[in-house]
């Protein structure tokens, strides 16, 4: 019985998975409303590779990290993430991954000395892939799993010096989402004005619902077949 009830939940859980990740994903720009959960910085650790910072009060929590391909460093009050290395212009990755799963994230760039074109990658909840690898993000081929595309790129634009515009991801339910520069003649000077909202559970769509009941009916079959059969009375 355990069994066939695990194997319908699964079944649900994939198909609930699937639905999502066929959602269209989109990056677009916006105007700089934080959205339900801004992020803070925490800059009581050392620069590093990860850095941490808060969300959605400044409460040192540390559930949401930041990963770049080089040394990061995140500033206190709403986060600002730059590059923290000893060798400045070589920062091309920042990957931005709460603890929450979330439905949007609204950002902000700055690139370094240059102008040039920003790629927004995503990572769809339910991939079982580490949401702190940049490989996540970009080996497409890794991230179809049983049909599913879970990652992905967004959209692309372009950014300067000192740029202010904001941009927002949104299209699907996210483990997280990384922006990366399109070449590496330029890099990124800094990620800021960081909120995201929380993901909502979806309506499970008709697919999900007859998989469903497909799966407790084989529970209810399997409960029958364990039933032991009454005692004969002895007369």
């Amino acid at each position: 019985m355990k069994r066939a009830m695990m194997t319908a939940l699964a079944a649900a859980a994939t198909v609930a998975f699937a639905s999502a990740a066929s959602a269209t994903v989109t990056v677009t720009a916006t105007n700089g409303t934080p959205l339900d959960n801004q992020i803070y910085g925490d800059p009581t650790g050392t620069d590093s590779i990860h850095v941490f910072g808060s969300a959605p009060s400044n409460n040192n929590a540390n559930n949401v990290e930041y990963t770049g391909n080089t040394d990061l460093h995140i500033t206190n009050g709403f986060a600002q993430i730059s590059d923290g290395g000893t060798v400045q212009g070589d920062l091309n990755n920042i990957i931005v991954n709460p603890n929450d799963l979330f439905s949007e994230m609204k950002f902000s760039t700055q690139l370094e000395g240059t102008s040039g074109t920003v790629n927004v990658f995503y990572l769809l909840a339910g991939s079982g892939l580490d949401a702190n690898s940049i490989a996540s993000y970009t080996n497409f081929a890794a991230c179809l799993i049983g049909g599913v595309q879970y990652c992905g790129q967004a959209g692309s634009y372009t950014s300067g010096q000192t740029d202010n515009q904001n941009y927002l991801l949104a299209g699907g339910t996210f483990d997280g989402m990384m922006v990366q520069t399109s070449d590496g003649s330029f890099s990124l000077f800094q990620l800021k004005q960081n909120s995201y909202n929380g993901a909502v559970a979806a309506v499970p769509e008709p697919a999900t619902w007859a998989m469903m009941l497909l799966g407790f009916g084989g529970i209810g079959v399997a409960m029958r077949r364990r039933r032991k059969p009454a005692l004969a009375q002895i007369a």
